[in-house]
């Protein structure tokens, strides 16, 4: 669960408390809140204890995900308009979605194969081959590592591996926003 950290914040403020007094007040450490201000996930503990403060319920300081299955298709239509484009950068999860987008295709082409032969596979293959290095491209440079460490990906199974491992690395500090 993670909370809605705008809602913490204004009805922090509307109550003109600042983050020490909201610690104090809901027996929470300083530094908990400032997380959850921060955007972070919450326990039920603290959750409780800011609804009990707040004297809201629960369920009102929670951050509602509804558009989900929506934003998994901008993420995977974005990934196929950027497929030429090695510049920039890719989030994590827009890189993943985009990547299920992908092996959706490759089964896809994996289907087709099983009664076309494998010239279908082949295709999609070639297809998804320069999208995919420059989603992962894009998404390495988001963790803030180079895009070269792809060429890891020629070391069998070990090198897959660490790639797939350094493309789960979160947004560096100095790409948000």
């Amino acid at each position: 669960m993670y909370v809605n950290r705008a809602r913490l914040r204004e009805l922090r403020t509307a109550r003109q408390w600042s983050q020490e007094q909201l610690a104090t007040l809901s027996g929470l450490n300083l530094r908990t809140i400032q997380r959850l201000e921060s955007g972070t996930k919450i326990s039920k503990e603290s959750l409780q204890a800011l609804a009990a403060v707040f004297e809201v319920p629960a369920e009102s300081l929670l951050q509602r995900d509804t558009k989900t299955s929506e934003s998994a298709l901008l993420a995977m239509r974005d990934g196929a308009t950027r497929s030429l484009e090695f510049t920039g950068n890719t989030s994590r999860i827009d890189f993943w979605w985009f990547a299920l987008g992908v092996l959706i295709l490759l089964a896809f082409g994996t289907l087709l194969s099983r009664f076309l032969g494998m010239l279908p596979l082949q295709i999609v293959s070639l297809v998804v081959l320069v999208p995919w290095i420059a989603a992962c491209t894009r998404r390495l440079r988001d963790a803030g590592l180079s895009p070269w460490w792809q060429l890891m990906s020629f070391v069998p199974v070990a090198g897959i591996l660490l790639l797939l491992y350094l493309l789960t690395y979160p947004t560096e500090a100095g790409n948000k926003g």
